[in-house]
């Protein structure tokens, strides 16, 4: 029975990169969806507040197999009188066991910095503060037509955090953009 499930599993591997025959793409640009909803919901649970999260990545596949991407966080909004900003910057390394090209699953781990502030203000007593971030995620990148894609994904987020939505522990993924 185990061999039956071993044969089957690589059968699947083997199908799946043949079937990646494709132009293979080398550069992508996206923004994560799922930071926007997310402002979107918290602004919806409470009036006073606002936040408009804004996730944008650029990805580049250094050789078969592997790329660098770089991503950035820009959250704007308002904790009821107050004015609040995140911002985020990393690093990551792509691993494609399954493709050369920047399309199919996907191991990613990142290394950031972030920062928060509260009026301007990114120092503790102010409730703000700065730190590094550092990520695991894994998706998968569907490329639709020849340039567009759709990547959902799951990571964990390991970041200092306030009192308002930031990307840390578990956070789900939907990336769009284009591949070139």
């Amino acid at each position: 029975m185990k061999g039956k499930i071993v044969f089957g599993l690589l059968l699947m591997l083997a199908i799946t990169a043949g079937l990646s025959a494709q132009q293979t793409k080398t550069i992508a640009v996206g923004v994560d969806a799922m930071p926007l909803f997310k402002g979107f919901i918290w602004t919806d649970n409470d009036a006073d507040n606002s936040l408009f999260a804004l996730s944008p990545s650029f990805e580049y596949a250094a050789v078969p197999h592997f790329s660098i991407c770089g991503t950035a966080d820009l959250w704007f909004g308002e904790l009821g009188k107050v004015d609040i900003f995140y911002f985020g910057l990393a690093i990551h390394g792509r691993w494609y066991p399954l493709s050369a090209g920047l399309d199919k699953l996907f191991l990613d781990a990142g290394l950031g910095f972030n920062s928060f502030s509260v009026n301007g203000e990114t120092d503790a007593k102010f409730g703000g503060f700065s730190g590094l971030t550092i990520g695991l995620k894994a998706g998968w990148k569907l490329l639709m037509g020849q340039t567009f894609f759709m990547e959902p994904s799951m990571a964990y987020v390991y970041a200092k955090s306030g009192n308002v939505p930031t990307p840390l522990g578990w956070q789900a993924g939907l990336s769009i953009g284009m591949a070139f």
